[in-house]
């Protein structure tokens, strides 16, 4: 069972009085953050998943399935960069992709006991950033066609694409 703001919610109702009662204080950020370096030997490593402060309270070992999308973002996105690399025989050292969103879930219920959400919370999912650093000796110019490929092919990111969505590369010359 959840626990919003402090107040441990299990039914519709119990969500809904805690969203009425916090309104935008519901309203926060989620940053999922995949690791790797070469002497990893799985690439699919379990994120670190922050929420947002809203819902701090809940057990660290709980992702609940709307935090899911955010560790698999992380995850999916991150490991495409090794594998990328790899293949275009670009060095990379470490990378550390964080996948970042500002969720409201009032959208969810929304109409339901005359709550109502704002607009931009219709999906609970408000926005995407997607942020890449990179350690490389590599060219930036190779690292920035690596990065574009890994956002623009994901299978995960491809599903969320009704999401506005931002992203950065930052290279840490290794």
């Amino acid at each position: 069972m959840p626990i919003v703001l402090g107040e441990a919610v299990s039914t519709v109702k119990d969500i809904v009085s805690v969203l009425k009662k916090h309104g935008d204080a519901v309203r926060g950020t989620y940053r999922a953050r995949y690791r790797y370096d070469p002497q990893s030997n799985n690439p699919y490593t379990t994120p670190l998943v922050e929420r947002p402060e809203s819902l701090k309270d809940n057990p660290p070992d709980v992702i609940y399935p709307w935090e899911q999308i955010f560790a698999a973002a992380a995850v999916c996105a991150g490991s495409d960069y090794p594998m990328l690399a790899a293949h275009g025989g670009i060095d990379l050292r470490s990378i550390e992709f964080v996948a970042e969103g500002v969720f409201d879930p009032r959208g969810e219920f929304d109409g339901f006991d005359g709550l109502e959400a704002p607009m931009d919370a219709r999906h609970c999912f408000v926005s995407l950033h997607l942020a890449a650093t990179v350690g490389s000796s590599a060219p930036r110019t190779d690292l920035e066609r690596l990065h574009e490929r890994a956002i623009s092919h994901n299978m995960v990111l491809g599903a969320l694409t009704g999401l506005p969505m931002t992203s950065e590369l930052i290279v840490r010359q290794a």
